[in-house]
């Protein structure tokens, strides 16, 4: 624990921001070494810096990878933001939406995913 908190110490108060950030919304980042890893990521390949950019971006982190956490991911996301609507569909329509379909023809244009030691990170493009 003193190692953490050394390492938390001599972070900027902005990095410090963005690692509380990333504590509080996330479930498999756990040490100094995997959030460091974390934020190269984030800053060298998408440029996402600052908790207020985390915050604004970060949609959720799904355990795994692979092509069928993005159709989850679009299920969630519709079911998140559409409920009432979709409870007002029949049966016979809603079982036939198909979210794989859903991810790649809409949501992949204005999400990025990041893999990161075997889980999945969703976030929006715009922050």
């Amino acid at each position: 624990m003193e190692a953490y908190e050394a390492w938390y110490d001599a972070l900027s108060d902005e990095k410090q921001e963005l690692v509380d950030e990333i504590y509080d919304r996330t479930s498999f980042i756990t040490d100094e070494e995997e959030y460091d890893a974390f934020m190269q990521v984030l800053e060298d390949d998408y440029g996402l810096t600052t908790s207020e950019q985390f915050q604004d971006a970060f949609q959720g982190e799904w355990e795994g990878q692979g092509e069928h956490l993005l159709t989850q991911f679009a299920e969630q996301f519709c079911d998140d933001i559409y409920s009432s609507e979709l409870e007002e569909f029949p049966d016979i329509f809603r079982n036939a939406i198909d979210f794989e379909s859903v991810w790649h023809q809409s949501l992949q244009w204005d999400m990025f995913t990041v893999e990161f030691r075997g889980n999945t990170y969703f976030f929006w493009n715009q922050f």
